[in-house]
């Protein structure tokens, strides 16, 4: 599908191509809401010269008290959509309570998320925006990914683990898995993941403690997150080690080639995105690693999956 002045929405309607002015980006970023059944959802996406062919589709998901927009600033996944030839999506998540900004989170399985208090449709809400974009453009239905930042990646494995046949894979920086929801995981198929996060990390315990100090609890560690995902590859499955400077890199691969998991723990580094921008950097979040590009590294983990390969 050719990219032209105006994009048509499902239903007949034009959008009006948008230029992310809260970023220095030539890409066209265009925004929507669609209904569900908790109100209007909002999100922004990008689309690709695709000539006809079809378009693999790249969900991201914020973080909790985040905010689509300032996801595509701090990740420019959104600046990857012409050469990757994708669909990137930047979901809204919904502010349960008007007065508490933090109360913005997807719905990823914690008991102590309001989203999950308040029974946030958030993956009913995905599946529909994966009918919306079948309506927009002929979406390669092997390749539709997850990816996320914080409470978003959390989100973003849920969603994998429960939807096994229609995720080829699901990457994540900073958020491990729910404990509970890894506990039910009862795996059927291979799930790819490549996964980052700081080992300096102050909002998410690194280690999977459930302590006071931390703003997030009730996760695994971000290893235990790893083996999680390796534990859906076919036996006999190895595990690689490689260390280059300040990052390790933890690799775990089956006899077959295609379908791995992809671990890199970054010594000194916050709860922040890899490669991103160092306006992330405060006393609370730490620091922004700049030996690693997540977001390139995600997409290139990505290119490489489709649902036939694992």
């Amino acid at each position: 599908m050719k990219t032209r002045s105006n994009w048509r929405k499902p239903g007949g309607k034009k959008t009006h191509k948008r230029r992310g002015s809260m970023m220095n980006t030539h890409v066209q970023v265009a925004k929507d809401s669609i209904p569900s059944k908790d109100g209007d959802r909002t999100f922004y996406y990008t689309l690709p010269e695709s000539e006809g062919e079809p378009v693999p589709l790249v969900f991201c998901f914020h973080g909790a008290g985040s905010s689509a927009k300032y996801h595509m600033s701090m990740t420019n996944f959104h600046e990857l959509a012409a050469k990757a030839k994708a669909c990137f999506v930047f979901p809204e998540a919904v502010q349960v309570d008007p007065d508490d900004p933090m109360s913005k989170q997807f719905n990823e399985g914690r008991r102590k998320n309001k989203s999950f208090q308040n029974e946030i449709d958030d993956a009913g809400f995905v599946l529909r925006l994966i009918d919306y974009f079948r309506s927009l453009s002929h979406i390669d239905e092997t390749r539709i990914f997850l990816s996320g930042f914080s409470n978003g990646s959390a989100f973003a494995m849920k969603l994998a683990i429960e939807n096994p046949d229609l995720f080829a894979a699901v990457g994540g920086v900073s958020g491990p898995v729910v404990k509970e929801v890894a506990a039910k995981v009862e795996w059927s198929k291979p799930m790819p993941l490549i996964f980052f996060m700081g080992e300096d990390d102050r909002v998410v315990p690194y280690d999977g403690v459930d302590a006071s100090h931390y703003m997030i609890d009730q996760l695994l560690s971000a290893k235990g997150t790893a083996q999680a995902f390796a534990c859906s590859l076919p036996a006999p499955m190895e595990e690689k080690i490689q260390k280059d400077g300040k990052v390790t890199q933890h690799i775990y691969q089956s006899g077959d080639e295609g379908a791995e998991v992809i671990f890199y723990s970054i010594e000194g580094s916050g709860h922040t995105w890899p490669g991103g921008s160092l306006k992330q950097e405060s006393q609370l979040f730490g620091k922004v690693s700049q030996e690693l590009d997540a977001a390139g590294l995600m997409w290139s983990f990505f290119e490489k999956m489709t649902k036939e390969e694992h």
